[in-house]
């Protein structure tokens, strides 16, 4: 490997000319790559709602109900005007209002006045909408302005799933904005106190943002991916790849006071790095890559994109930011600066003193931290990702109001046997949830034959041997109550179909999304402790190290994951879900080099003097990378609109914080006091035994330890 890097370095201007051309076709293909704001969408194939709905495009050419318009103050013959003009606005497929469920050429009053209600409140007119899947903000502000150009219009409001995606999609440039901007600035400020150069932070952040470049441009080859990897895709990978950068920047600054030939000490630095970075680097790809392991398809969405922005750092860190940081030497020597930080010896002691009521306090918490854990409310759709200020939330609260809430499921049934349709029909309306229900017999009657009827009907309900019946509940899209109903509802269609029957919408969707994601959140802890616990294993050729450090920070996640159930808050399930392979991977980053120096010090003197200096001597790089994710993961808790990402944020900042309090107290004592299970389950672990000399020859010093770990004479 120092032939390697020795070579790198010295074809540092090819190395750079690389990597810029690749960054500049990555950028080129950024804007190229499609954004998907949908969950529906990240359904696997195999769940019903998912089939059913694509069947039901497929033969019906149209989604069901996911937009609602309401406009007051204005006409009825207005009212009629803006139906036309609605249907032919882009982005809008079909529009249903009053004057398709009653005969306006009639006084309104004689009118059933049950149907009325649905859809006239007295003070305006209710219109439900298909608005087509890639409907965007610019064609819904188009809609909301040509209602308010009506004659004496007054209240304009406009909700529903598509609404909600549109608005989703376009806060995210916005909320990136505001995510690369804090981070950035958290980087800058952290890593310029932590560092000895002003020019440090500036070759960090050029090399991560380049990798982050790759990354995302690399997404083409993927076609679309979700808008929640969009936004928090970069920002993760910025802030766990700082590690390395970290240890990279270390290892060069101690190897310059060795030596002042600037090239040998970078490729002592690079060659001393590696195989810690790619330690780090292989443990956070893995518990990434992790999410893939779950049924819902957002898993491998972000998965993917997560580990595949580990290696893109990874190469980045290892090659192109030691030829950037080798050609800006002198630049570099002349904007030097005093370390802020030059001892972290009494923060060693205050850990020291605090290991044992940290342990106690981490056992009582860890069984009833599980259980709470397991216990949290979540949500899935996208209305929850919507800001309460916003305008499609405040929409939606004037809607309901007036209507009340309101959701349009879609049932496909084979066509002909009437009788079994009219009794699913009639048990439908039984409902209490129930406020409409539009099949063909509720419209013709099953004795008309359909080649008599509106042809307009006929081909929205009847089609391809099937027959459509649309459910209106008057209940939110997710709920309790909207959960069970899907199970009703099914149950009602098995009764009389048995399974052949199709069911779709919004809650339906939610509902089997709750049920993937129910068994995904097992899954995706069980695979990512295993691939990380391979992974520690093959690195430290030890059975018990990965379970001591496993074990400490999953009880960190178990905290971490519990505190929503304890304060009553309902969390995004996707945020909850990568708060798993984000923590356990982050954190696992901060134990491999506690780790790392712990055993190189062992070697050469007692458990307990081993332990303390390694606290001492790792706290600057584990503290600076930490506080870089925690900081900047609490601005953009602060900054973002998107309730999601604020709770992503919320949950690494705090399980960050944990795990490094886990790392810093516990580990150490752990250590310490298993000390014997340790050396008796490790292959040639070289433990210094007191009274023995020390025995360091048997196995090598460790990767990550420091560069003037060998020469130190073992402790008495």
């Amino acid at each position: 490997m120092e032939r390697f890097f020795r070579g790198v370095l010295r074809h540092r201007k090819l190395v750079i000319t690389l990597f810029v051309i690749l960054t500049c076709l990555s950028v080129a293909c950024i804007p190229q790559v499609k954004i998907d704001a949908n969950m529906s969408d990240y359904l696997p194939t195999s769940a019903k709602s998912s089939q059913d709905l694509n069947d039901m495009k497929e033969i019906y050419g149209n989604d069901i109900t996911n937009a609602r318009v309401y406009v007051t103050g204005i006409s009825q013959v207005d009212a009629a005007s803006f139906d036309e003009q609605l249907k032919n606005q882009p982005g809008v497929t079909s529009v249903t209002w009053l004057g398709d469920e009653v005969d306006l050429d009639k006084p309104i009053e004689v009118a059933n006045a049950d149907t009325v209600k649905e859809w006239y409140d007295g003070e305006g007119y209710l219109y439900q909408c298909v608005f087509t899947s890639d409907v965007d903000q610019a064609e819904i502000d188009s809609i909301r302005s040509m209602a308010q150009a009506l004659p004496d219009a007054q209240t304009v409001a406009i909700d529903g799933s598509a609404v909600s995606d549109a608005a989703n999609m376009a806060t995210i440039n916005t909320d990136m904005a505001k995510i690369m901007t804090i981070a950035v600035i958290v980087v800058f400020v952290m890593v310029l106190l932590n560092t000895t150069s002003y020019l440090h932070p500036v070759v960090m952040l050029l090399t991560i943002g380049v990798a982050i470049a790759l990354n995302m441009g690399t997404n083409i080859f993927r076609g679309t991916i979700s808008s929640i990897t969009q936004l928090v895709a970069s920002v993760l990978q910025l802030a766990v790849s700082m590690d390395y950068s970290i240890v990279l920047l270390t290892n060069f600054g101690r190897y310059r006071e060795k030596t002042d030939d600037q090239f040998e000490a970078m490729v002592m630095a690079m060659t001393k790095s590696f195989p810690v970075i790619l330690s780090s680097a292989a443990v956070t790809f893995f518990g990434f890559l992790s999410l893939a392991a779950m049924q819902f398809l957002i898993g491998a969405d972000m998965g993917i994109a997560l580990a595949k922005g580990i290696v893109c750092s990874f190469f980045s860190i290892t090659l192109f930011m030691p030829c950037i940081l080798y050609n800006m030497r002198n630049a570099v020597e002349k904007t030097s600066h005093k370390p802020f930080f030059k001892s972290f010896n009494r923060m060693a002691k205050v850990c020291r003193a605090g290991a044992v009521p940290a342990l106690i306090i981490a056992i009582v918490l860890a069984v009833p931290a599980l259980k709470a854990s397991g216990a949290v409310s979540f949500t899935y759709g996208s209305a929850a990702n919507i800001a309460q200020d916003s305008q499609v939330k405040i929409d939606g609260d004037i809607i309901n109001k007036a209507f009340g809430e309101s959701q349009t499921w879609a049932i496909m049934v084979p066509e002909g046997n009437w009788a079994e349709e009219n009794a699913l029909v009639d048990e439908l309306k039984a409902l209490p949830t129930t406020k409409s229900v539009l099949s063909y017999s509720t419209i013709a009657g099953s004795a008309l034959p359909h080649e008599l009827a509106d042809e307009s009907q006929v081909k929205q309900l009847l089609n391809s041997g099937w027959s459509r019946i649309v459910l209106t509940s008057n209940i939110p899209d997710e709920s309790k109550g909207a959960f069970d109903l899907v199970t009703t509802v099914r149950n009602i269609c098995q009764e009389h179909y048995g399974d052949n029957y199709k069911l779709a919408g919004n809650a339906v969707s939610y509902a089997d999304i709750k049920s993937v994601t129910t068994t995904d959140n097992t899954t995706v802890k069980m695979a990512s402790i295993l691939a990380i616990g391979a992974v520690l294993l093959v690195m430290f050729k030890s059975i018990s190290i990965p379970i001591i450090l496993v074990s400490a920070i999953e009880v960190s996640i178990w905290i971490n994951e519990a505190v929503p159930y304890f304060t009553g808050d309902t969390i995004n399930f996707v945020a909850f879900l990568v708060i798993d392979a984000v923590q356990l991977g982050a954190a696992v980053d901060y134990a491999i080099i506690f780790t790392e120096e712990y055993l190189a010090r062992r070697k050469r003197m007692n458990k307990k003097d081993a332990a303390f200096q390694s606290v001492e001597k790792t706290a600057q790089p584990i503290i600076t990378s930490s506080s870089i994710l925690i900081l900047a993961c609490i601005g953009i808790t602060v900054a973002v609109s998107s309730p999601m990402i604020q709770q992503v944020g919320e949950l690494i900042a705090r399980g960050a914080f944990i795990s490094v309090v886990e790392i810093f107290f516990v580990l150490p004592l752990l250590f310490q006091l298993l000390d014997g299970f340790v050396r008796h389950t490790s292959y040639k672990i070289g433990f210094y035994q007191e009274g023995k000399g020390s025995s360091g020859a048997a196995g090598s010093s460790g990767a990550g330890s420091l560069p003037d770990s060998p020469t130190t004479t073992p402790a008495a």
